[in-house]
């Protein structure tokens, strides 16, 4: 029988949500920590990854010009400028290929602030007018970019003030202070906390930007998968009203007016159209012509459908030279049997399970044995179709016979068509 409605829907709408799900995670990587990224925000999470590496290069290779004219850092401070540097382009070099960003991220951006400390230490103190402003200086936003790289909002807040605050007693105590220091300083200061916290500002709202959008698409996607999923129950609900008029009512008007036996045959033969039809409505695949087709091929043709079952099985194919049958009778065959396959997997956990397809020369014959506990026909509920439905009635359809021989050492399903039988 064919699916109703309400199953339909609720299968569409579980493989859509499947399908959403592995698109979701497919377009999520873990770029930021404790945030799901969707599609536009792994986009901008790459655009601050490249501007944050680009930027780096650029105030790092200001820190080495002042480093390399600053006498005091030649003579004390360059193997650590080198150091930091090295650790820097390697950071910008992980954001540029999108791989390792995070973690050299997080290694500069505590590293740096400790380099800050390092020169403080090393760096004898001089003048100020010797040292405008320090190597150091230019590396403090560089510090921030990390951190965006690398953490959430709460870290990038502190990395954004504790390496000037650092580099404000760093610079103290390298100049021994002084009134002129202490303006130059807190004007610095005041300069790399501004661009560091208008960069957070920046991706905070950027990631935010994405967020929103990744959502709107999300919820879209989520709406189309539902609308889809109830047009699809509303199709099959018109296809089967439509086949009920167009074929078994017919079929059934031809049946009730029938007086000559011309008329009974045409009854008969409309109403196994219709039996076939309402048994093909529940396969995706095309009904087709009814040319005859050879029998072996109903051997191929089980192959397939038990390995879409997930069952490695081999059909043996009929010996000998095979008839041709209806492509229509033959289709049942296949569909009945693959049927009785799933009910030996599912009620016998496939023990035994063997399929061989049988052929005289008027005759194909599929025959569907196990080795399970076996069942008893007539104790099968009216309301299950999988035996009645998917085999007797569909095979009847098409014009042919199943014998069902439930036995305590297994079942055996015989499922046949015969030519001279059918005509």
């Amino acid at each position: 029988m064919a699916p109703d409605g309400a199953a339909l829907a609720r299968h569409a709408e579980a493989a859509g949500a499947a399908a959403i799900e592995r698109a979701w995670q497919q377009m999520a990587p873990d770029q930021a920590p404790g945030r799901r990224r969707g599609f536009t925000g792994a986009l901008l999470d790459r655009a601050i990854e490249i501007t944050v590496a680009v930027g780096s290069l650029v105030m790092g290779a200001q820190a080495a010009a002042v480093a390399w004219q600053d006498p005091l850092a030649r003579a004390h401070t360059l193997p650590l400028v080198g150091g930091v540097l090295l650790l820097l382009v390697a950071m910008a070099v992980a954001c540029v290929a999108g791989r390792g960003a995070r973690t050299l991220a997080a290694v500069y951006a505590v590293a740096m602030p400790l380099s800050i400390v390092a020169w403080a230490v090393f760096t004898p103190v001089a003048p100020p007018s010797l040292i405008e402003e320090p190597w150091p200086y230019f590396l403090l936003a560089t510090a921030t970019g990390a951190a965006i790289v690398a953490w959430g909002l709460p870290a990038q807040l502190v990395v954004a003030t504790v390496p000037a605050l650092v580099f404000a007693a760093a610079r103290i105590a390298t100049t021994g202070g002084g009134a002129d220091v202490w303006a130059q300083l807190f004007y610095d200061v005041s300069i790399a906390l501004l661009l560091s916290l208008t960069f957070v500002v920046v991706a905070t709202m950027l990631r935010g930007v994405g967020a929103g959008v990744d959502e709107a698409r999300r919820a879209a996607v989520e709406t189309y998968g539902r609308a889809t999923a109830t047009e699809a129950s509303e199709r099959e609900l018109v296809e089967i009203a439509g086949l009920m008029h167009d074929s078994v009512l017919a079929a059934l008007l031809a049946a009730a007016r029938a007086e000559s036996p011309r008329e009974r045959e045409l009854a008969v033969a409309m109403a196994r159209e219709a039996l076939n039809r309402l048994a093909d409505a529940e396969s995706d695949e095309p009904v087709g012509t009814n040319e005859d087709v050879d029998a072996r091929a109903i051997a191929a043709e089980l192959e397939r459908a038990a390995a879409q079952l997930g069952v490695a099985l081999t059909v043996a194919p009929p010996e000998g030279p095979a008839p041709r049958i209806p492509a229509r009778a033959a289709r049942a065959l296949v569909l009945a049997a693959t049927q009785a396959v799933a009910n030996a997997v599912e009620h016998a956990d496939a023990r035994g399970l063997r399929v061989a397809v049988e052929a005289t020369a008027t005759c194909v014959r599929v025959v569907v044995s196990d080795e399970g506990p076996g069942f008893d026909l007539e104790a099968i509920p009216a309301d299950r179709l999988g035996i009645r439905g998917s085999i007797f009635a569909r095979v009847a359809a098409a014009g042919g016979d199943v014998e069902v021989l439930p036995g305590p050492d297994g079942t055996r399903v015989v499922i046949s068509y015969d030519s001279e039988a059918a005509t």
